[in-house]
């Protein structure tokens, strides 16, 4: 069983994640804080989860900080830019360059459905995000989901 760096498993993770919107949509708005700033605001998680369970609130510490410098931050952000063609990162909304980060970090290092982190990112995407983003992220997460294993691997893709 996969553990996470809080010793629970990674799928009661998932599971608390699955069954709480407000966790992800938390994580998003630290991560594209973080991004804005490009420093972690110690302040700003407390605000965004003084409201939830220990274990919502765990969850959340664990994807902020595995998205960042400590974690697979670098990775990701070089993943991102690899898929996304024809755009350089610093060209990339912050706020969808956030939501990326969320979901592929859900995809290739958790237990979660890849349908439920793509359709979350999505919806995230709609509500935040310019009209035309969510196509532009769906489309990454789909070239993500088809090419996990050959990442994770370290493959030519």
């Amino acid at each position: 069983m996969q553990r996470s760096a809080f010793g629970k498993s990674t799928s009661t993770i998932s599971r608390i994640l699955m069954s709480n919107k407000q966790a992800r949509e938390a994580v998003f708005k630290l991560v594209y804080e973080r991004c804005i700033s490009g420093e972690d605001n110690q302040i700003s998680f407390e605000n965004y989860t003084q409201e939830f369970e220990n274990s919502e609130k765990e969850f959340c510490t664990l994807v902020y900080k595995m998205t960042g410098k400590l974690g697979y931050g670098d990775f990701l952000t070089e993943q991102i830019e690899r898929f996304s063609q024809d755009f350089k990162i610093d060209r990339i909304f912050k706020i969808d360059l956030a939501i990326l980060l969320v979901a592929f970090f859900e995809i290739l290092y958790t237990d979660i459905s890849c349908k439920i982190a793509a359709n979350e990112a999505v919806e995230l995407a709609k509500k935040y995000s310019t009209e035309k983003s969510y196509k532009f992220i769906n489309g990454m997460i789909s070239t993500v989901i088809e090419n996990k294993d050959k990442i994770l691997q370290g493959s030519d893709v």
